[in-house]
């Protein structure tokens, strides 16, 4: 089986990276795309409240008319994109030409190329991207890489120069919580719901099995937290100076922000439903800022079964309230906003970062015995998890792409290894993976 240019070892991240803001014409030169002056994206916004004075993406966000930072961030730095991709961006390094380019970068060479399978709307097409860095220069850096993680830490080996052009830059480049590996990672990232996901037919542990010897799933998921809390973790489960970020990132928070305004628990847990729609806008901004950004699904809290939930509470001292603290009707107010938060931040970042909402709200109460999906009005069963799985993982490989194959990824079968010599085979077997991540043909 042979890999796509730049896959990273496996099959199923084929359609996990993205091109950049260059496209190649069939004659193989490089034809930037023209973005659309500030000028020009006023006139459309403009024609589209003409066309439709309450937009989704304004009843989503009432602020949007005022502030629609994170749409203009996105297209500040896909316009960024298009003017670096030309030319290699490394700051300085051995593998630099040394010879200074029209930018003012310290590389002329050009970006290294790959070609990748992307699900489009007529099905899977073939799309061609450009790294940040020539292949000599990423060679370098990959060396560097090597010599630090033998001294027990991976250390940051470049940064995107402004203005003014910098050395490179050794800092630390993982966040508090980083587990480096030579494997691709899916984080999953949640409440208490996302927690508990690698109990017995939980999500955690059907993506585990799905992705074995493919990639490494991550949990990070904290009982209790709210979406604030959520922000707050970011830079240290996701840093953006990452040189190894995941590749797929789920998101499931709102089970928590919702509970009701006069409870005990609000003052805890609570936030409000705007603030909730604009931290997850957060989430989805930061993992956008990944380089390259993952794939995010973002998951809508299930259904509660309020008296349910109630009577835990009071068997287990939760709290002395005389009515449930979660109830369907606001619960399912921060499922269908956690849904139109992800709708609206896909349709306005396009390609450049794919994101997916699953409703679990609205999919779990399609079926009759909804409840018994819940272990104790919150939480999900096994046969809740059951459910949820599978429609995690169809969403997964149909939006995203994300298969995996009969073929190991990281090291070899044990059917190709030498039992004689089983180190040189197995070096061999990753000589060809760091070629394969440097843009050459990789046969399994």
């Amino acid at each position: 089986m042979a890999l796509a240019p730049g896959a990273a070892g496996g099959a199923f991240l084929r359609g996990l990276r993205r091109g950049g803001g260059v496209s190649p014409d069939p004659d193989g030169a490089i034809a930037p795309k023209r973005c659309a002056t500030p000028n020009e994206r006023q006139s459309r916004f403009a024609l589209d409240l003409d066309r439709n004075p309450t937009p989704e993406i304004e009843r989503s966000f009432p602020s949007f008319r005022e502030i629609p930072h994170f749409v203009r961030r996105v297209e500040a730095s896909l316009c960024a994109s298009v003017a670096m991709d030309v030319f290699c961006r490394c700051a300085g390094c051995p593998g630099c030409s040394g010879v200074t380019n029209p930018l003012g970068g310290l590389c002329d060479k050009d970006p290294q190329r790959y070609t990748v399978k992307r699900k489009t709307a007529n099905g899977v097409g073939v799309g061609t991207g450009f790294r940040k860095y020539c292949k000599p220069c990423l060679r370098v850096q990959e060396q560097l890489r090597n010599a630090a993680k033998k001294e027990g830490e991976i250390r940051g080996l470049g940064s995107l120069y402004g203005n003014s052009h910098s050395q490179i830059n050794h800092g630390t480049a993982f966040g508090h919580d980083h587990v480096p590996g030579n494997r691709p990672r899916i984080v999953i990232f949640g409440d208490s719901i996302t927690e508990q996901s690698f109990c017995e037919g939980g999500f955690g542990a059907a993506f585990a099995d799905r992705y074995k010897r493919h990639a490494d799933v991550v949990l990070r998921g904290y009982s209790g937290y709210n979406s604030r809390d959520a922000v707050a973790l970011l830079p240290h489960i996701f840093p953006v100076n990452d040189l190894t970020p995941p590749v797929l990132v789920t998101v499931c928070f709102g089970a928590n922000d919702s509970v009701t305004e006069n409870s005990t628990m609000a003052t805890v847990q609570g936030v409000p439903l705007e603030e909730y729609k604009g931290n997850l806008v957060k989430i989805l901004t930061h993992l956008s800022n990944l380089e390259p950004p993952p794939a995010v699904l973002v998951m809508s809290p299930p259904p509660v079964d309020s008296n349910e939930w109630k009577k835990t509470c009071d068997d287990n001292n939760y709290h002395t309230d005389a009515l449930p603290d979660r109830n369907l009707n606001r619960t399912g107010q921060y499922a269908h906003a956690a849904i139109n938060v992800a709708r609206t931040f896909a349709d306005n970042t396009g390609e450049y970062l794919s994101v997916y909402g699953l409703n679990l709200f609205d999919k779990l109460q399609g079926v009759e015995m909804w409840k018994s999906f819940l272990s104790d009005g919150l939480h999900l069963s096994k046969e809740g998890y059951k459910f949820v799985s599978e429609l995690m993982l169809q969403s997964v490989e149909e939006k995203f792409d994300l298969e995996a194959d009969d073929n190991p990824s990281d090291f070899p079968s044990f059917l190709d290894v030498d039992w004689k010599t089983p180190g040189r085979t197995i070096d061999q077997f990753v000589e060809k993976k760091m070629n394969a991540q440097r843009g050459d043909e990789f046969d399994i």
